[in-house]
């Protein structure tokens, strides 16, 4: 059996030889010989093709691996013959079971299937030869999950896949991945058009998951082809593929499988055409076990439209109706005991699923997620396409969710309960529900071509999510939190030179997966809010409508988006050149910085590329537009602000890539102390520099107790860009520490938000240098007013940002040890302790809560937290307690934490990054986190399966890094020779992070001791 598919079948035809009864194996000395030398002479031939060929597919049709060849051979011509002749003196048989044995990927009469020599340079393609289109799939998958010893468990199926040949070729060449084992035997091909069958020879590529048909005669263009085979594969608990997953009732592990292909994983399942670009029906059958008293049912894309006997006792098969035309990474397979709740939304039926004891806590799911679904079905054509979405929390899942068509898959979060679960978590699940809605239009009917547009799905995902969460809940605010959070957090990201264009090119897996970043989705629902602004919204959905229908069921490029618009505005006679003012946003990296003076009646506004380090070394630099945009501008001044006028097509000023400035007329004469604000509410995805007197005004006007004439969203974006500006070196920072003096006069979340963030780096910064003490003694004095005014009570009644405020404010307090604070957690806690039964601590409060106790506690504190780890129910619960565990400063117990995030059995996989993530954020447990990825980083690759997870953990354990040891660490690391592919652009990322706080510390180290020394003396008069 090949490590890759096993085989069956013998590879040549048997000969009866010897004396027919031996039952053991007796070669022959001249037997012996021959063989000897044709594994030498085969051994010479392939490392002859592999030299030559390089990284080219190479077929390597009978192969003896691993043996040295002799210095002289035969040749393989010679060997043949002599072969020949000891077959037809009758000593043949050992020779052909010998090389059945040890070479079973050949088989004469019907398939091959041979491992292709790993190529010592990356292949730079890995997308498929296209001389077939698939148009549909049938699939049969059986999961065996049932027993007690998982270890055993697997599944088996077929797959029959029709297609077209495309051009006048010998082969074919579909995805399989290297766990799947292909049963050769079973491979068909069948010209259908003349119902003829193709003799076939396999060949397997794993480093770009190829299976190779070679096939007797070339395919006639036109003519339709089926490709069968059946095949096995391991139940694996890595959440790729189709997988394993469990749940304890009762202390008994209740076993369900389930898939998430994204991104690209469905070959791991099913040998197919594993690319967006190649849609296809499909037919499903999922065969389940209906015996086992836990009734056990199946799920898929569609609905089931027929239960069959399968002739095994106790074995059903579950039909499917057939899919829309659709990618292979959206189909979606579960076999589960779980039950649902379901309602009627626009004619759909809407379901949620859970396990049957947590059934309950699906209700605000279910009630989020109809009134989403409706607003959805509202707004965009073509409507939803099945009559069924089905929605189930999963324990085991690496990511957030997955937009499977008409079968979404969710973490647990989806399930809220009430008294455990908190304002942030419901605040998730509306924004994960509309996310993963949103999808089935943005991604599910329209997909991208290929994964460089991989934005075109989640920018618009991320942008519906909050937007449509917004109307629906007004009092959340929705757009405040996306600015605070998302917006603002990929502004850092992408103001690097080691970003990337929304726009990009990825090839291999490990690219795939590391594109599904803040960039892509972050960065592009930003970008996707530029159109929103541009248009307006009943023009822009209408343009969306359009480019919905136009492309319904196929694949697109970001050109076919701008083309949409463009007409749509045009068919309502607007003027508007999408690809003019979007272009530029997709194909570069980063973003501007806009520059302005404001002048007596007039503003001028100036661009450059900004970058929050190394902008001295990118002239360079080589942008598709030149690194310049076409800016939509927005603003307001002090003489009547207004922050609510709503934008569109006619009231839009733009600054555009080709020309050098703009000049705006304000119809209006400012007085001296006046004021202009650029880009209201931060609908524009550009930082914000004003001349020296314009800042000061501003500065003025925040501290004079009118700050709340300006937008929550407004007074974050002054303080964000005010501190990035000056990171950059293109503002004074005394300037920037100005902008958070009024903050004790400023309860909101937004701005907060915002000053918790760059002081969060400053923070950061300077926690391992001698000013670290009077940093904390200036949160402590920052946060104890605005923490007496909110206190820790938390009623029901509040909007969830309400709730929000309470808990940030509480965590600024307890971790800067502001005492009352503390006080307060410890009693809490210590209550918590006395009777465990019963948590006195409210949800919003508890992370804070947790954290504290253990960070002030001892060794009781925290083995208490890991007790009611081991028993939380609630995935949120089991997240607070285990991040909790991190807060210790005892390096035993932290390193003990580490080593647990690599357990199974201690924390769930799809935790591993967060669960490091918190050890790193310590000032206790930097350098173990780091020491942890080096050491384990193979270990942790295979573990943190996540979209760009290793990316992302890389990012977070070396984020604080600000010393040339730091950076050489880095360095060392990369040069070690270690395969850190997985990891795709993060550790040069890393480096370029380093470097800029190296920058940074030294140029601020002493701006900030006196400055902080300044606002301490202060506080005390």
């Amino acid at each position: 059996m090949s490590p890759k598919y096993s085989m069956n079948g013998d590879t040549f035809p048997t000969f009866e030889g010897g004396d027919g009864g031996s039952k053991g194996c007796r070669v022959s000395i001249v037997t012996g010989f021959i063989l000897l030398l044709l594994s030498l002479a085969i051994s010479v031939g392939v490392g002859i093709i592999v030299h030559f060929a390089g990284s080219r597919d190479v077929v390597c049709q009978c192969g003896g691996v691993g043996v040295t060849p002799a210095p002289v051979t035969p040749s393989p011509e010679a060997l043949r013959a002599m072969c020949i002749s000891i077959i037809q003196d009758g000593e043949g048989d050992e020779i052909c079971a010998a090389c059945s044995e040890s070479h079973s990927n050949t088989t004469a009469s019907t398939s091959t299937s041979t491992s292709m020599p790993t190529p010592t340079t990356a292949p730079s393609n890995y997308r498929l030869p296209i001389t077939v289109l698939p148009y549909l799939y049938s699939v049969e998958l059986q999961p065996n999950i049932y027993g007690t010893n998982d270890s055993l468990f697997d599944f088996n199926g077929s797959v029959a896949i029709h297609t077209v040949a495309q051009s006048a070729s010998n082969s074919i060449v579909l995805h399989a991945h290297p766990t799947l084992m292909i049963d050769t035997a079973s491979v068909v091909v069948l010209n259908v058009n003349t119902t003829a069958g193709i003799a076939v020879k396999m060949a397997y590529e794993e480093l770009r998951h190829f299976v190779t048909l070679h096939l007797d005669e070339a395919m006639e263009v036109g003519h339709h082809y089926r490709i069968s085979m059946t095949f096995t594969g391991p139940l694996t608990q890595d959440g790729t593929g189709l997988y394993l997953s469990f749940y304890e009732d009762n202390n008994n592990k209740i076993y369900l499988a389930t898939t998430q292909f994204q991104a690209p994983n469905a070959r791991k399942a099913f040998p197919c055409f594993d690319e967006p670009g190649l849609k296809a029906e499909f037919d499903i059958a999922l065969v389940v076990k209906d015996d086992t008293g836990r009734n056990y049912t199946s799920l898929s894309n569609n609905k089931v439209k027929a239960t069959e006997l399968t002739g095994v006792p106790g074995m059903v098969k579950h039909i499917y109706e057939r899919t829309v035309t659709m990618p292979t990474y959206l189909l979606a397979f579960i076999v589960c005991d779980y039950e649902y709740v379901e309602n009627l939304a626009s004619n759909v039926t809407y379901r949620t699923w859970a396990m049957p004891q947590r059934l309950e806590f699906t209700a605000t799911a279910q009630e989020h997620g109809v009134r989403i679904f409706n607003r959805y079905a509202e707004y965009f054509t073509p409507a939803y396409v099945y009559d069924k979405l089905d929605n189930i929390a999963i324990p085991d899942f690496n990511a957030g969710a997955m937009e499977n068509w008409g079968l979404i898959t969710y973490r647990e979060t989806l399930l809220y309960e009430p008294g455990v679960s908190s304002a942030s978590d419901e605040d998730w699940i509306g924004v994960v529900v509309s996310h993963e809605v949103a999808h089935m239009w943005f991604g599910d009917l329209v997909s991208p071509k290929w994964w460089n547009w991989l934005w075109l799905n989640e920018g618009f995902a991320s942008f519906w999510d909050y937007h449509i969460v917004g109307e629906l809940n007004p009092t959340w605010r929705s757009l405040d939190l996306f600015v605070a959070g998302d917006m603002h957090g990929v502004m850092e990201a992408d103001a690097l030179r080691s970003s990337h264009p929304l726009t990009t090119d990825v090839m291999s897996p490990g690219e795939i997966s590391a594109s599904f970043d803040s960039v892509t989705y972050s960065k592009g629902s930003s970008i996707v809010r530029l159109m929103y602004l541009a248009m307006g919204q009943e023009l822009f959905i209408k343009g969306l409508n359009r480019y919905l229908a136009t492309h319904a069921y196929g694949n697109t490029e970001h050109q076919d988006l701008w083309d949409a618009l463009t007409e749509e505005a045009s068919a309502n006679s607007v003027a508007l050149n999408m690809t003019e003012i979007m272009d530029p946003w997709a194909t570069q990296m980063n973003y501007p910085v806009v520059n302005v003076t404001v002048e007596t009646g007039k503003i001028t506004l100036t661009q450059q590329r900004f970058l929050v380090s190394g902008a001295e070394n990118a002239s360079q630099d080589t942008g598709t537009y030149g690194y310049k945009w076409t800016i939509p501008i927005t603003y307001t001044s002090s003489v009547d602000p207004q922050f609510d006028t709503v934008y569109t097509h006619h009231n839009l000023h733009y600054m555009k890539y080709h020309e050098d400035s703009l000049v705006v007329d304000l119809n209006e004469t400012l007085p001296a102390d006046g004021w202009v604000i650029v880009n209201i509410k931060e609908c524009g995805y550009f930082r914000v520099n004003y001349d020296v007197n314009t800042w000061n005004n501003i500065i003025n006007f925040l501290s004079n107790g009118s700050h709340e004439l300006i937008h929550p969203i407004n007074r974050a974006q002054i303080i964000n860009d005010a501190w990035n500006l000056a990171k950059a070196g293109l503002l004074d920072q005394a300037i920037a520490l100005r902008t958070v003096n009024y903050l004790s006069k400023d309860l909101d979340y937004v701005p907060w938000k915002a000053f918790i963030r760059e002081l969060g780096y400053v923070e950061s910064m300077l926690e391992r240098t001698s000013l670290y003490g009077i940093f904390q003694v200036f949160m402590r004095n920052t946060v104890s007013t605005p923490f007496a005014q909110i206190g820790t009570n938390i009623s029901e009644t509040m909007a969830p940002i309400e709730k929000f405020t309470v808990s940030q404010m509480a965590s600024l307090a307890c971790r800067h040890d502001l005492p009352e604070c503390v006080q307060v957690a410890r009693q809490l806690f210590n209550q918590w302790m006395a009777n465990p039964d019963i948590n006195p601590i409210h949800p919003d409060l508890q992370s804070t809560v947790y954290c504290t106790a253990v960070r002030s506690g001892g060794h009781e504190d925290w083995e208490f937290t890991y007790a009611q780890l081991q028993v939380a129910d609630s995935s949120s619960e089991q997240s607070r307690l285990r991040e909790a565990l991190a807060c210790s400063r005892e390096p035993g117990q932290l390193q003990r934490l580490l080593e647990m995030s690599l357990n199974p059995d201690e924390i769930r996989p799809q935790d591993t990054r967060t669960t490091i993530t918190a050890v790193a954020d310590s000032r206790w447990g930097r350098d173990l986190a780091w020491n942890f990825l080096k050491n384990r980083f193979s270990d942790l690759g295979a573990a943190v399966t996540s979209f760009s997870g290793m990316s992302r953990l890389v990012g977070d354990v070396t984020n604080k890094f600000n010393t040339e040891q730091d950076y050489k660490q880095i360095e060392d690391f990369v040069n070690s020779g270690d395969d850190l592919s997985q990891a795709g652009d993060a550790f040069v990322q890393a480096m370029d992070r380093t470097r800029a706080n190296i920058r940074w510390l030294g140029d601020n180290y002493n701006i900030f001791e006196d400055w902080l020394t300044e606002q301490n003396a202060n506080s005390r008069l």
